[in-house]
């Protein structure tokens, strides 16, 4: 099993900025199904002409396999979406983001070796165990939580179940995209809209709230509706061209730019032990694009 070549490793790098940023636009929106409903339409709408242009270029229908992928990823997607934003309302940005994008990576490399039969070197193996470890000197710093904070067991909750249904969704959109090589962008839109659908009636029972979460939120909604879909596209792009075992581990250098951007923009502190952490996760990156 090879390693990732360059356009890989830019892929993962790019996705990784660009989920960091979307999620410090979502936590300071704290919002509940209105807002995530509002976001998946407007992706839907800015994203569903790129995805009519792909589909009719491949020419070739979605076979049954292809369908019942895009339905289970939809499902995770939805689920992870209404987890992430209850642990934004009820924790610390800095304990639910590093502990669901923490715990994610672990269980989707083992899941990938154990149901997609991939076989990781020893250079691999290292990077992702450098990477890991860098996500708990990173998020192991916050979990013993600071004066003044909210504790940290709803956040730390919220973000394993975050983490459960990244996991879910990264494996079978692995597998889709190395096994049955659809179209990404496609598949992402396909069940970008089913997500959408499947929340319509519970988002539509409450127009005034929608109006409400547009009023207070549009740019927030505008942000994550753009990004979200730019960031997990390129991951998905990646997840062609490289092993998923490579590909879950090393998508979590986002962890490492939410923190820069945590520290910029949140204000929050930067200690020895998250500065270690992010040597330790790029140390890691490197190993996984060198691993042959």
């Amino acid at each position: 099993m090879h390693g990732m070549d360059p356009i890989a490793l830019a892929l993962v790098l790019g996705g990784a900025s660009l989920h960091a940023t979307w999620n410090l636009f979502a936590k300071k929106a704290a919002a509940g199904l209105p807002f995530i409903w509002l976001y998946d339409l407007l992706s839907v709408l800015v994203f569903a002409p790129f995805a009519l242009w792909a589909w009719h270029d491949a020419g070739a229908p979605l076979g049954p396999a292809a369908w019942a992928a895009i339905a289970g990823s939809s499902v995770a997607h939805q689920l992870y979406a209404l987890a992430l934003q209850r642990g934004y309302r009820e924790g610390d940005f800095s304990v639910v983001y590093p502990v669901a994008r923490g715990s994610g990576p672990l269980v989707a490399v083992l899941a990938a070796v154990a149901l997609l039969g991939e076989r990781p070197p020893a250079a691999a193996w290292a990077g992702i165990g450098a990477i890991l470890l860098g996500i708990a000197l990173i998020s192991g710093l916050r979990l013993r939580g600071r004066r003044g904070a909210r504790p940290t067991g709803p956040g730390l909750l919220w973000g394993l179940l975050t983490g459960a249904m990244i996991a879910t969704y990264t494996v079978i959109d692995g597998w889709t995209m190395g096994r049955l090589r659809v179209d990404p962008i496609v598949y992402y839109v396909l069940g970008l809209a089913l997500r959408a659908a499947l929340m319509a009636p519970l988002a539509l029972r409450d127009t005034p709230a929608l109006r409400e979460q547009w009023r207070r939120n549009a740019r927030a909604i505008a942000a994550v509706g753009v990004l979200s879909p730019l960031a997990y596209l390129m991951v998905l792009y990646a997840m062609g061209r490289a092993p998923l075992a490579y590909v879950a581990p090393a998508r979590e250098l986002s962890l490492l730019i939410g923190m820069l951007l945590g520290a910029w923009v949140l204000r929050e502190a930067v200690g020895p032990a998250r500065l270690l952490g992010a040597g330790s996760m790029l140390a890691g990156v490197v190993l996984l694009a060198v691993a042959r």
